[in-house]
């Protein structure tokens, strides 16, 4: 058997961590025979199987996930030395991933992403626009925004950093009959602001609902064309040209944000600056209340 080195393991993380080989290949800047022909050496280098394929998902085998577990800790150990040394140059540089839901990614990360890029050059960011939470643990990303007290994934440090505000949105238009409630499926029914629309939709005795969706970027595209009324975070409401707040009363719905990061990554330098940034994009926003 022959000994990994860096390179392979690299391949070995990324197919584990995109669960493909095309996910593998866009992460490292490769196409999919590059990725493939890097795990299959890998393979036999170790003797090994790393991989199977079930229902079109790449999972590790159990050979596969101790490679996996080992590759992270030598990922950590060439982040602390890639950090130590552009710390010395006063550098953040190299890459860093973000979670976050979609309407938080597109609304809030994209727009004030190019200051922090200006100011870091030699910074990658991978902005992962997901309504499930990915693992911080599995190493899925390296920072997560969340709109909830963490419950889970106990390692992880997580911080309370602000407030979302919702409230009620509609089409701006002429005329007095209610719009139907843009709701949310059975998916997403537990969410605070899912059960909220629902109870509302209830009390309002609507006809079951012609539009269900499952993210909240979605229920305001839903909103923004024409087909009802929901709840949407304020700082997306009130800034779209063409919707209108049902009320000005107090918001109906608040959620909170908590940042969190892997405790083995957050004295890197790039991780310190996309930290710092995400705190003062949240603070900007009306004065840390978004």
């Amino acid at each position: 058997m022959q000994s990994l080195n860096w390179n392979d393991l690299r391949f070995v993380l990324a197919v584990a961590r995109t669960r493909s080989l095309a996910g593998a290949a866009r992460r490292l800047g490769v196409n999919d025979t590059t990725v493939a022909r890097r795990i299959a050496q890998a393979e036999q280098r170790l003797g090994a199987h790393l991989f199977e394929r079930n229902l079109g998902i790449l999972h590790p085998t159990e050979a596969g996930a101790a490679v996996v577990a080992g590759a992270e800790r030598v990922e950590l150990e060439v982040q602390a030395l890639e950090s130590a040394v552009s710390g010395a140059d006063g550098l953040a540089a190299g890459s860093v991933r973000v979670t976050s839901v979609p309407i938080m990614v597109n609304r809030v990360l994209v727009p004030a992403l190019p200051r922090l890029l200006r100011n870091h050059p030699q910074l990658r960011v991978e902005l992962i626009a997901e309504p499930r939470d990915l693992s911080l643990t599995k190493r899925e990303a390296d920072i997560a925004l969340r709109l909830a007290r963490p419950r889970t994934e106990g390692r992880a440090i997580a911080r309370r950093i602000g407030q979302l505000d919702f409230a009620v949105y509609e089409p701006s238009r002429k005329g007095t009959e209610p719009l139907p409630w843009i709701t949310y499926d059975d998916t997403m029914a537990d969410l605070p602001q899912g059960r909220w629309i629902a109870e509302r939709a209830i009390r309002d005795r609507q006809a079951p609902p012609q539009v269900m969706v499952n993210d909240a970027e979605a229920i305001f595209q839903s909103v923004k064309a024409g087909l009802g009324r929901s709840l949407l975070p304020t700082f997306v409401g009130d800034r779209e040209p063409g919707l209108a707040r049902h009320s000005d009363a107090p918001a109906p719905l608040s959620r909170e944000l908590w940042l969190m990061v892997h405790p083995e990554l957050r004295e890197l330098a790039r991780i310190r600056v996309v930290m710092d940034w995400l705190v003062s994009v949240i603070d900007q926003i009306r004065g840390g209340r978004i």
